[in-house]
């Protein structure tokens, strides 16, 4: 009886989304704004005013079309806008040394090949691609004309390679002090001797101890060399977000041991706290831009997720700046091919993203009959008419096509993004 009632509730609730999905494929069609090219989409800027954070997502880590079209987008909020960075979902250590060669810094890599190699951690396609490398020069042939202070940047927003961070930060404060650069290796040695992350998380487990107080006497022995003469202003910035870095990860590989979302918030968080301290570093009136996946930039109070008790930058944006601050676009397709590995740290493939049910938002938006297209979901009666939870794809750096229904997620999309692409046909990106 009880399959009887969940396979009737379950057919009404499909019939319902297609008559739903046919009802608005009209009203979809209104308000669809066509292009055909990156420069195109840059009309999509008209709809940002005021906005201090604009987040920019994508459905997959390894789609070509959703870094050129977030790059074009930047490129014209940097040149018309005034916004002066653009923050990664990626690696603090190895963005700050792109970063020196975007913003013309001493020390830094002095040519773009060198730039780009200095990404190289798995999974290496979702940086060190062609379309990324694109982004790097542009920004680098733009700042090269203006004042070192006026110069836009290149960030890494994650957590993870905590390795390298820490090693960054221990140089830091060895070129000011010695003896307090052997004071931090000796406390970032809780966590450093532990080459894999599954062994801390094992020794936490059993013993009920943990690094986190090491790791904050290093962040306490950072500031404490502020307002010393052989520290400049980037510097210091550089190696306090680098002793972060490192508090975020153990907290979030120690939120592993807890059966609820604590390990995902720990890392949203620091991806929000990061955008918040280079606004500040920036100066009150900045303005930044961020790319990172649909399930971090989209508002998670309007998926699922949010239901589970996971925040994301989206979400912690818009309660800390204010909705008027901060912008979300999201990105989506029907079929395609994705770069993926079908495990973890596994190998790079080309895999093909079957097309999309037609209950689905892709496969909704796919019925208006526009190749690519985006719409504004700043029209009150266009929101509320799709004000329904409905299931949104989502793919990650692993994916396995055969297990497609895994990979959507029960979305509100007008109130989890400010505007949305939509690409019928995407392709992979180009790794170096």
């Amino acid at each position: 009886m009880l399959y009887r009632i969940l396979f009737i509730t379950g057919l009404l609730s499909l019939i319902f989304q297609i008559g739903f999905s046919q009802n608005n494929t009209e009203l979809l069609r209104q308000h669809a704004n066509t292009f055909n090219s990156p420069d195109d989409l840059t009309a999509i800027i008209d709809l940002i005013d005021h906005e201090k954070l604009v987040l920019l997502g994508e459905a997959s880590h390894g789609t070509s079309e959703y870094y050129t079209k977030r790059a074009a987008i930047s490129k014209a909020l940097i040149q018309e806008k005034g916004f002066r960075f653009i923050a990664v979902e990626a690696d603090w250590s190895s963005t700050s040394r792109v970063n020196k060669f975007v913003k013309h810094k001493q020390g830094g890599p002095s040519t773009i090949d060198e730039a780009m190699d200095t990404f190289t951690r798995w999974p290496l396609w979702m940086w060190k691609n062609e379309e990324v490398k694109e982004l790097v020069q542009w920004m680098r042939d733009y700042n090269a004309d203006l004042p070192a202070e006026e110069r836009v940047g290149f960030y890494g927003i994650d957590v993870y390679d905590h390795e390298n961070v820490m090693d960054d930060v221990v140089e830091w404060i060895s070129g000011i002090d010695q003896n307090s650069g052997r004071t931090a290796s000796d406390a970032y040695s809780c966590l450093t001797r532990f080459s894999e992350t599954g062994d801390y998380i094992r020794m936490v487990a059993q013993t009920r101890q943990d690094c986190s107080e090491d790791l904050m006497e290093v962040l306490d022995i950072v500031r404490g060399l502020e307002d010393n003469p052989n520290s400049d202003r980037w510097g210091f910035f550089r190696a306090e977000q680098g002793a972060k870095v490192a508090i975020s990860a153990e907290k979030h590989f120690r939120g592993n041991l807890q059966r609820d979302a604590s390990s995902w918030n720990y890392r949203a968080s620091h991806f929000y706290l990061t955008a918040e301290r280079l606004l500040e570093f920036y100066g009150d009136k900045s303005r930044g831009i961020i790319w990172a996946h649909n399930t971090h930039i989209g508002d998670a109070r309007a998926t699922e997720m949010g239901r589970q008790g996971a925040h994301n930058i989206g979400q912690l944006a818009r309660e800390s700046l204010g909705s008027d601050n901060t912008f979300a676009i999201g990105f989506g397709t029907y079929t395609g091919s994705v770069l993926a590995a079908y495990n973890w740290e596994g190998a790079m493939e080309i895999m093909q993203v079957p097309e999309s049910p037609a209950n689905t938002w892709e496969g909704m938006l796919e019925s208006v009959g526009i190749e690519k297209f985006y719409i504004s979901f700043s029209n009150p009666d266009l929101s509320e008419a799709l004000n329904r939870w409905i299931p949104h794809r989502a793919i990650g750096v692993t994916y396995n096509p055969r297990s497609e229904r895994g990979n959507y997620v029960q979305t509100i999309l007008p109130e989890r993004y400010n505007a949305f692409i939509f690409i019928r046909e995407t392709g992979v990106l180009s790794p170096l």
